[in-house]
């Protein structure tokens, strides 16, 4: 019996050994409440690691799932699950991070403190950005491999099959992203089927068909970006000229050559081939020009409710009331999102961001919104934290935003020296939010937890968490 989750969502039980001893288990894919086999992978720390080898009983009733690469696809693995039933999983996760951190986790702090997950205005179709995979060798379904079917064409484009860096998916459907996404897709894999253009080798290093990444926002304009592998003049002229005659409505159409062994996009220049270079996204009431290597919240409609909550927290008003915050930090801004929703709330907003890139776009984003009392300054946190103060005084209100892995160490101890009045930390890892506030906790006391889900159908939770110093 499955009892409990822990903070990487997987299902928590115990195992009962011949000799009466128990083992504490976790499964991928369990959840509380239901009784399962397990397919044992390995243990690690007295602990028995697993997957689901098949479902007995469950408190939890299934319900259909919509897409047909269910079980097959790492995404959107919950969508099995009512999507109430979601939300209390993505909660119990925050708890579980915070409790196995050694914080309270709002359980019993005091009435409000943890609210209940504020739920996605969309459950299918929310992305506004996805990266499908060119691949040589493509993933065999279950019927394949059982059919033992001769396949001439192993060609995929699709996402990698999960754990698999050299296979992937080959899609006939996906439900995140709205049209003209799936359209584009379809195109360009049978384009490229019939020209004969050969698929990326992860293995080997070669092909000529790499990436293809689509972007829409709701301002109703479309980014695509297309990555080779090979610099093949020709290939990229004939593909790129397909795209731009079968969708003339394209706002951003580029491409990028890599011939290295990563498939990120950030070393590379970014070559227009049509259009302009910039999509226009709209955030709350400010506009923000996204670029192809700009990172933005893929879930643009649920990005503002993140915003507002974040800012409410922060402020402590709704917005429009009025608020005695002089001046705010916005740590780890990127292209200046949330900054420049504070700048119109605040009398000066600083937001610190290590890539260059995104600097300029937030100046620009300033100035396009006609934003004029927020400063964007280029460098790691860790090392300009600690100067701000001297510059700009103390500030009253920090927001804090940082990748996956969480705040830096040094960072971490330069706001404790700095001490602002309010933390507001949000977060896409509850687990290394909540170790990052631990070395906290002496100075400061959580007042709110806000799961926010931003990704529906999936396990990943983001979370907006206020702090106030002690004293």
């Amino acid at each position: 019996m499955i009892t409990g989750l822990d903070s990487r969502g997987r299902g928590r039980g115990v195992h009962t050994l011949p000799d009466g001893q128990e083992r504490p288990v976790a499964v991928n894919g369990a959840l509380p409440g239901d009784v399962v086999d397990v397919r044992v992978r390995r243990r690690k720390a007295g602990t028995i690691l697993g997957d689901v080898l098949r479902l007995i009983q469950s408190e939890r009733p299934r319900v259909e799932p919509f897409c047909l690469h269910f079980g097959e696809c790492g995404g959107c693995t919950l969508q099995d699950l009512a999507y109430r039933d979601q939300l209390s999983l993505k909660e119990a996760t925050v708890r579980a991070a915070f409790r196995e951190a050694g914080l309270p986790d709002g359980g019993d702090t005091g009435a409000g403190v943890f609210r209940p997950a504020l739920p996605a205005p969309r459950e299918r179709l929310y992305r506004n950005k996805l990266e499908y995979s060119f691949g040589a060798q493509r993933w065999l379904t279950d019927r394949e491999v059982r059919e033992a079917e001769e396949i001439a064409d192993r060609r995929g484009l699709g996402f990698h099959a999960p754990g698999r860096f050299d296979r992937v998916l080959d899609l006939s459907e996906c439900h995140l992203q709205p049209e003209p996404s799936e359209s584009i897709r379809r195109f360009l894999g049978e384009f490229t089927r019939e020209r004969g253009l050969s698929f990326y080798d992860a293995r080997e290093h070669c092909g000529v068909m790499r990436l293809l990444i689509v972007r829409t926002s709701l301002t109703g304009e479309v980014m695509v970006t297309v990555m080779f592998g090979e610099d093949d003049p020709g290939a990229v002229e004939l593909v790129m000229s397909a795209l731009a005659e079968r969708f003339p409505g394209i706002t951003s159409l580029n491409y990028v050559v890599n011939t290295g062994a990563n498939d990120s996009i950030f070393p590379h220049e970014v070559m227009l081939y049509r259009g302009e270079p910039f999509i226009t996204e709209r955030c709350g009431p400010n506009r923000l020009r996204i670029r192809p290597k700009a990172f933005y919240q893929t879930n643009p409609e649920q990005a503002v409710r993140l915003y507002e909550a974040a800012l409410t927290a922060g402020l402590g008003t709704e917005p429009g009331a009025g608020d005695p915050t002089r001046l705010a930090f916005d740590l780890y801004s990127g292209i200046g999102s949330i900054a420049l929703l504070l700048a119109r709330r605040v009398e000066r907003v600083v937001g610190i961001e290590s890539v260059p890139d995104a600097v300029r776009a937030a100046r620009e984003n300033a100035e396009l919104n006609g934003i004029g009392n927020a400063d964007f300054l280029e460098g790691q946190v860790e090392t300009l934290l600690s100067t701000l103060e001297a510059r700009y005084g103390t500030p009253d209100l920090v927001v804090v935003d940082p990748p996956r892995v969480g705040v830096h160490r040094a960072a971490r101890k330069a706001l404790l020296e700095i001490a602002p009045p309010r933390i507001v930390y949000v977060s896409c890892n509850a687990r290394s939010q909540a170790t990052d506030i631990q070395d906290l906790a002496d100075r400061y006391e959580v007042k709110l937890i806000q799961p926010v889900d931003m990704f529906p159908q999936t396990r990943h939770v983001e979370t907006v968490v206020l702090l106030e110093r002690r004293g």
